[in-house]
């Protein structure tokens, strides 16, 4: 049943609790520090570009107190989804690409640029899911929501909502762990049944195949509770308007500089990027 313990390779929506200064910080201060190593990730074309948010999430885990392999364990899920992307880009080829031809089968052929492309996706994304991870294992569900409050406040006056838009991405980080709970638990019912998952025989590709059919019993469980809260809310009087909160978030010694520093670090990793394309 290891297999398919997906629950336990979850790390985007875990809150670790702790008094590091990391967690003291406010949520605007970590919203920037989301945003800046985000954009880092997303726009470097070049690999030391985006391995720094990677160096910088793991280097920022130690001070709060968050072992590594909390953040990595989270690209685990992903195997299968990259290795149908490499799979993709020897199928199909890019026009006009005369690259060196690094691998070859029958009409099937990886070249030099095909690989750097697949290289490129796993690192980036081995990145983003490293920095979602951080934020949400060093940021409380209410901190999350209060932080796009308060950095959205200003920009309420043209017709924004930041309390719809802060609710909307509170909930949307608490179902992550809660869909993979429904994903282990549908899983391990239909394996008791007979299904084959998690035995490792066929690869990654078997394996993605073997988990397309858990895809609509697990929207339909999403929908489910997503219908259940809607309700509750509904049931308690929610209303957007008038609505205070007694959580205050005290700026932290150095908070400024802080702010400064992931400011410095979006820069220096376009400067990297530009020097190493």
């Amino acid at each position: 049943m290891k297999g398919i313990e997906f629950f336990r390779n979850v790390s985007i929506g875990l809150y670790k609790q702790g008094d590091s200064y990391v967690h003291r910080l406010t949520p605007a201060t970590k919203y920037l520090w989301l945003a800046s190593l985000m954009l880092s990730g997303i726009a470097s074309s070049s690999y030391i570009g985006a391995l720094l948010p990677l160096a910088l999430c793991l280097a920022i885990g130690g001070v709060a107190g968050i072992r590594p392999s909390f953040l990595l364990r989270g690209v685990k899920p992903l195997l299968p989804i990259l290795a149908i992307s490499a799979l993709l880009q020897a199928v199909f080829s890019w026009p006009g690409d005369t690259s060196t031809v690094l691998f070859s089968l029958g009409p099937f052929s990886l070249t030099a640029k095909e690989g750097r492309l697949v290289l490129m996706t796993a690192i980036r994304t081995l990145s983003l899911m490293t920095v979602i991870g951080l934020f949400t294992s060093v940021t409380s569900e209410g901190e999350s929501v209060h932080g796009i409050e308060d950095t959205l406040a200003p920009f309420a006056k043209l017709g924004l909502h930041p309390q719809r838009l802060a609710l909307a991405v509170g909930i949307a980080l608490r179902f992550v762990p809660i869909l993979a709970g429904e994903l282990e638990s549908i899983a391990k019912a239909q394996a008791s049944r007979g299904a084959n998952f998690g035995s490792g025989r066929g690869g990654p590709i078997a394996k993605a195949r073997a988990y397309l059919p858990l895809f609509v019993p697990v929207t339909i469980r999403a929908l489910e509770r997503a219908e259940i809260l809607a309700e509750a809310m509904e049931a308690r009087g929610y209303a957007e308007e008038g609505r205070t909160r007694l959580a205050s978030y005290p700026r932290q010694k150095g908070e400024s500089l802080v702010k400064l520093a992931a400011l410095a670090a979006c820069a220096a990793s376009f400067i990297i990027d530009y020097v190493f394309k």
